[in-house]
């Protein structure tokens, strides 16, 4: 593991109101007055600019990718605009108590993301819990993974941002391929890398969600607090009940709490946790192995907020289409072609802080890396964002949230590609990556 990111993280673990929780047990059981039917959703409007130019100084069989927009300039999940206004999220669900020991939780999505992109309206979760064993709460079905502090967190109720870091939008998130034969349009493996495929995206992301079983609870003893989980998956689409290979991934997380005041998802505590996710991808006929693992902080106490985590991937890391633009079909719904390193090595880290100064108003500060496939050189891609950001809380279930984030990304070994056409089209490409602004209205019930 490379040590860096984490120091600087640790280093920065400072008391710095914000939302805290043991976020396995919060979305895994139902408080003891919930009714046995209870409608819950939120919306998410959101409005997304990129200050960005179309590329130029492309060249060869690239150059007419020259005078388009990048798609990481470009807004999700159609890629056809550098500014839109649309409906991020809508989710809407029910929740409840059957007794005093099986709960279930239903959710679907109608939004327009990553999740949605081939489907109108997706399940994204599934699940009944049943608390009859003490000390080991089992949960089945369709529901998020123990994994990070970002993908566990309750996003209408306690994400102070619009989007995910790049880290955890790269490596926690996960999109399902398969091989692709030749070297078609979109997937140009670069001379001298040794660790990219032709792939294609064959599914939208599983919102850090899968179908399995999972056992967690956690053990308080005066103000600290020790919480487990571990989970059983598939490892597979989540639109499939099933699995796609005799493989089963399994996902484990440790969470250690310093409870300060509160309960619930509105808490105040200072917790450190670690993650670690194993599993197998079908590939072009072979099985790789795929990890994911972090390790991260979170300190909510007062007015104040600071968390920061490090996260590390082996196997199936994506890179995007190459060219870097919209393909002749005018869209990015699966399937198209991109390159990806059925063994590649990645890793990243962010750092967030935020201040509520006033009653209903809070700012909020972010920086993170997302190093790409640092294990090939000619491959390697890093990208680091600054996000500032704000929110007004109008009421408790409406807030407004303003983002600017300042994106750069380096080729950090331009000399490993070997082809100096490709070398400059890389340059080309990091150069011209833009700034986003992004506002979004959140609505919950």
């Amino acid at each position: 593991m490379r040590i860096k990111p984490v120091a600087a993280i640790l280093a920065a673990l400072l008391p710095l109101s914000a939302h805290a929780a043991n976020w396995v047990d919060v979305i895994g059981t139902e408080p003891a007055n919930t009714p046995k039917i209870k409608p819950f959703g939120f919306i998410q409007p959101t409005y997304t600019y990129y200050d960005a130019s179309p590329l130029s100084g492309m060249g060869g069989a690239a150059a007419s990718a020259n005078g388009q927009n990048q798609i990481q300039n470009m807004v999700q999940p159609s890629f056809n605009n550098t500014e839109q206004i649309q409906f991020l999220r809508a989710q809407f669900g029910l929740r409840g108590r059957i007794n005093d020991n099986i709960n279930y939780f239903l959710l679907t999505d109608v939004g327009s993301n990553l999740t949605t992109v081939q489907h109108p309206l997706m399940l994204t979760d599934a699940s009944v819990t049943l608390s009859y064993i003490p000390g080991a709460k089992i949960r089945a079905g369709l529901f998020k993974l123990p994994t990070g502090e970002e993908a566990l967190v309750s996003n209408p109720v306690a994400f102070s941002y619009v989007y995910y870091s790049a880290v955890t939008s790269a490596l926690v998130q996960e999109s399902f391929y398969h091989d692709v034969t030749g070297t078609p349009a979109g997937c140009a493996v670069l001379a001298g890398a040794h660790s990219l495929d032709c792939g294609a995206v064959i599914a939208g992301n599983n919102a850090f969600r899968d179908w399995g079983i999972q056992v967690f609870d956690s053990f308080r003893k005066d103000k600290w607090e020790l919480g487990y989980a571990g989970m059983v998956s598939n490892g597979n689409e989540i639109e499939n009940f099933g699995d796609n290979n005799s493989s089963k991934d399994l996902t484990g997380r440790l969470q250690l709490s310093y409870v300060f005041a509160g309960q619930g998802p509105l808490r105040q505590d200072a917790n450190v946790f670690a993650w670690h996710q194993s599993g197998k991808r079908t590939y072009g006929g072979t099985d790789y192995d795929r990890t994911r693992e972090g390790a991260g902080f979170r300190v909510t106490k007062g007015p104040f907020r600071t968390s920061g985590e490090y996260i590390r991937g082996e196997g199936m890391i994506a890179a995007g289409p190459n060219p870097p633009v919209l393909p002749a079909a005018g869209n990015l719904e699966p399937p198209y072609n991109l390159n990806i390193a059925p063994k590649g090595k990645a890793d990243g880290w962010y750092l967030e802080g935020g201040w509520r100064l006033l009653p209903n108003w809070e700012i909020e500060a972010r920086y993170d890396e997302f190093d790409r496939n640092y294990d090939d050189a000619a491959a390697e891609r890093l990208f680091k964002t600054w996000t500032l950001g704000g929110q007004y809380f109008i009421n408790k279930s409406t807030r407004v949230t303003l983002n600017y984030e300042w994106r750069t990304a380096e080729v950090p070994n331009p000399q490993a590609m070997t082809n100096t056409v490709q070398r400059s089209n890389a340059e080309a490409v990091v150069n011209n990556l833009g700034n986003r602004l992004s506002m979004q209205l959140t609505w919950f019930f």
